[in-house]
């Protein structure tokens, strides 16, 4: 965010503010020690809110007295392809992972058994039994129940479990998209489901369960491993941001919601941290090695 004003919270800039909406520039104002300030959220809307602000002051421009309401002036179709376009260039396999979801959050919602959403659960180990026979499962292993033991993750219950879900996957995917490959994403996400799906299976009791959130939560604690073990890799998230993360997965598991998935949660945060502070010592480790390689084939 780029701060365009800092003004007395005395000073009335609501019309100020009504301009910029009139001109399609997005911002937040914030009161803060009797101050108001106002950002916008790139450098280019932050030229042009200071321009206007200028002008505005002179009064060479005002806001028009009658707000558009016609959704064609406020929405561009060619501007969102652009920014959809651009979106997915930088984080392909979050976006693509979203749309999925979303697509199936209409076709085949959670609490609704259609043979689509049954062939998407999580297989049944122990075969309509209370008994898992290891050997039973190894025999009759293949390729679509593996698929299965992943397939959970894109299913939901709902508009706010999409939403929640596919809000964080999108602040941590495209994170990790950002200094990381998409593989190693997709590495990350399949480990996390796996284990995190596995675990609501074996402590949970069912196989009715699906959703992201046990992976939103290995994301999240896989990016917090490698800020405290690797914190060169610039991969980190705001203190307040872990501390209000961790806060809520101990509520929500307190609370003990049936119908939340407090194994898939903690199995998938741990798999995160156990990941996350593998790979991240490793590299840098590999990086220190590296580094004293050059300095000794520079001496």
């Amino acid at each position: 965010m780029y701060k365009v004003l800092d003004v007395s919270i005395q000073d009335d800039i609501s019309q100020f503010s009504r301009l910029l909406w009139q001109h399609k520039i997005s911002h937040r104002m914030v009161e803060m020690n009797d101050r108001q300030i106002l950002y916008v959220p790139n450098q280019n809307q932050l030229v042009t809110a200071s321009h206007l602000y200028q002008q505005w002051q002179r009064g060479d421009v005002s806001p028009l007295a009658q707000d558009s309401s016609d959704f064609a002036s406020y929405f561009s179709p060619g501007e969102f392809l652009r920014n959809f376009f651009t979106a997915f260039l930088k984080a392909p396999l979050s976006l693509s992972l979203i749309i999925l979801c979303i697509v199936l959050a209409f076709m085949a919602p959670l609490n609704t058994m259609t043979d689509l959403v049954r062939s998407m659960l999580y297989p049944d180990f122990s075969f309509g039994t209370r008994i898992i026979n290891l050997d039973l499962v190894k025999e009759n292993f293949s390729l679509i129940q593996f698929l299965k033991m992943i397939s959970p993750i894109l299913l939901h219950g709902g508009i706010i479990h999409l939403a929640f879900n596919m809000l964080w996957l999108w602040e941590f995917g495209r994170r990790i998209e950002a200094v990381q490959a998409s593989w190693a994403l997709l590495l990350l996400i399949v480990v996390v489901a796996l284990v995190s799906n596995t675990v609501q299976f074996l402590y949970g009791g069912s196989i009715y369960f699906g959703g992201m959130s046990g992976v939103v939560y290995g994301l999240f604690s896989y990016i917090w491993m490698w800020q405290l073990f690797d914190p060169g890799k610039k991969l980190a998230l705001p203190g307040a941001l872990v501390f209000l993360l961790l806060l809520s997965l101990l509520i929500i598991t307190l609370m003990n919601l049936e119908f939340i998935a407090d194994e898939a949660h903690i199995g998938g945060l741990l798999t995160g941290v156990v990941y996350g502070a593998v790979v991240a010592t490793i590299s840098r480790i590999s990086r220190a090695r590296n580094k004293k390689s050059e300095d000794q084939n520079v001496r």
